[in-house]
């Protein structure tokens, strides 16, 4: 499928990336996944805003420079990296200073393969993959050599990301513990 193809599909659902010419199906996240969402781009929206570093958005459609387009879960841009933004079809282009990534068992794969190795190609400098069921955060900066992971932190221990080392997060304090059946729960 070309490009122009795809940008034609209607909006969702179902809801698509597009990889390599092809439109690829995506799930749609669960209340856990949005509670963890909401709590993270909270933290980084205020921190961000308050120390004027630049923007933070979510599940906003982002077209990489090599051509495929993806939904990352939380993405920021410095004033240095500022966006392009396709008014008519909401996306916004280019390589953004962090992707933040919640994994699902049905995306864990798909996001640390497919998604890991287009970032690290278009060098996006930060990728942050953060387990929903274990709240575990690992950090990832992109190198020539490709990423190296700088941090992987649990839900109890503080975690400064070293893209804003004024911030402290610890996720058991920002999202509530898992239940049973939310643990079980996936896309």
């Amino acid at each position: 499928m070309s490009r122009e193809q795809f940008l034609q599909l209607p909006e969702g659902p179902p809801f698509y990336d597009y990889v390599n010419g092809e439109a690829i199906e995506v799930n749609r996240p669960t209340l856990r996944h949005q509670e963890i969402l909401l709590a993270l781009a909270s933290q980084l929206l205020l921190h961000t805003r308050a120390k004027q570093l630049g923007k933070v958005a979510i599940e906003v459609n982002l077209e990489l420079p090599n051509g495929n387009i993806y939904t990352p879960d939380i993405l920021f841009y410095s004033p240095q990296t500022e966006p392009r933004l396709d008014l008519q079809r909401g996306y916004v282009r280019g390589v953004p200073d962090l992707i933040v990534e919640i994994l699902s068992p049905s995306t864990a794969e798909y996001d640390r393969t497919q998604k890991m190795s287009d970032y690290a190609a278009c060098q996006v400098p930060w990728v942050w993959l953060v387990d929903q069921d274990t709240l575990v955060i690992e950090e990832y900066q992109w190198t020539p050599e490709g990423y190296l992971r700088r941090q992987a932190v649990n839900a109890q221990t503080p975690f400064t990301p070293h893209l804003f080392l004024e911030l402290t997060l610890q996720m058991a304090q920002l999202v509530p513990a898992a239940s049973e059946s939310e643990s079980q729960e996936d896309f």
